[in-house]
């Protein structure tokens, strides 16, 4: 659980994830904060043996990679599931995932729904991506691949692997402040994990709180790392032609995300896109072909 600026929050997300019986350490790291997360999260190291408190390393936030990183380095457990600070889970969170692992052994990570609340403390929605999920929309388990993952992203919260998937304790690129969660479960598709993802009928295992303060809601920046991640892969992915159509959507994702901006009218779109999608194309021409 990386930390920042969090206090508001935490004592909840805490105290939810202490609730599920098959947590045997909840790793928390703080980033840098200044509202006195520090300080709870030190009380609650010294009130449960099972929470370990990682201080920060810095006066400076390192943010969400840089942070989960610090945490695999040091966790034990068979299994690492993950949780935003300002975020919780819902009671009973690993029993359906406790009893899939062991009667599907062979698989090494599990996606399961989330719910999203929005300030007012009124949940809008059960977690509607990876959209693959809800185009199932049943409440059964489906293998993820990587054709899924494309567009969609997924809700960290909803997470379970196997802990040996982090065995390089770099999964995480620290280079993304945001969109890590993302390209991290790329990684792992594309080395071919087996993940397994639950259809958005079945009920949520976590809560996802929308708040002012979500980096999500930092709208250029995660316009610039969409590009990247986008850009990122179309790059990874040109060494094997057999994925080309899967290079072609990540192409077309990327130019819609690098020139995205309020200021430009339809029209303008309408009129520049054809030219920036060439102008993209002919830079990137050995990657699309």
């Amino acid at each position: 659980m990386p930390v920042y600026n969090a206090a508001l929050f935490l004592d909840r997300a805490i105290q939810s994830a202490l609730d599920q019986p098959q947590v045997v350490e909840l790793i928390a790291i703080d980033d840098a904060s200044t509202d006195g997360s520090e300080r709870i999260l030190s009380a609650w190291a010294e009130k449960s043996d099972r929470v370990i408190y990682l201080p920060a390393i810095s006066k400076e936030p390192q943010r969400a990679a840089a942070a989960r990183n610090r945490g695999l380095a040091v966790a034990t457990a068979p299994f690492i599931a993950f949780l935003d600070a300002d975020d919780y889970y819902l009671p009973g969170r690993f029993t359906r995932t406790e009893a899939y692992f062991k009667a599907h052994p062979e698989v090494e990570g599990l996606v399961e729904p989330v719910e999203v609340v929005y300030e007012g403390n009124e949940i809008v929605q059960i977690q509607k991506y990876p959209t693959y999920s809800c185009r199932l929309n049943m409440n059964t388990w489906s293998h993820l691949s990587y054709d899924d993952l494309i567009a969609p992203g997924l809700q960290m919260n909803g997470l379970t692997v196997k802990s040996f998937v982090f065995d390089s304790r770099k999964w995480f690129d620290d280079t993304f402040f945001q969109l890590e969660d993302l390209n991290m479960v790329r990684h792992l598709l594309f080395q071919k994990s087996i993940i397994h993802i639950l259809g958005c009928k079945a009920l949520p295992v976590a809560t996802y709180v929308h708040h002012s303060s979500n980096t999500t809601y930092r709208s250029e920046e995660k316009q610039n790392y969409s590009a990247h991640i986008e850009s990122y892969w179309i790059e990874k992915m040109g060494k094997n032609s057999a994925n080309r159509k899967h290079r072609l959507r990540l192409f077309y994702r990327y130019v819609i995300f690098k020139y995205q901006t309020a200021s430009w009218a339809r029209w303008k779109k309408l009129i520049l896109y054809p030219f920036l999608f060439l102008f993209e194309g002919v830079k990137k021409k050995k990657y699309l072909k």
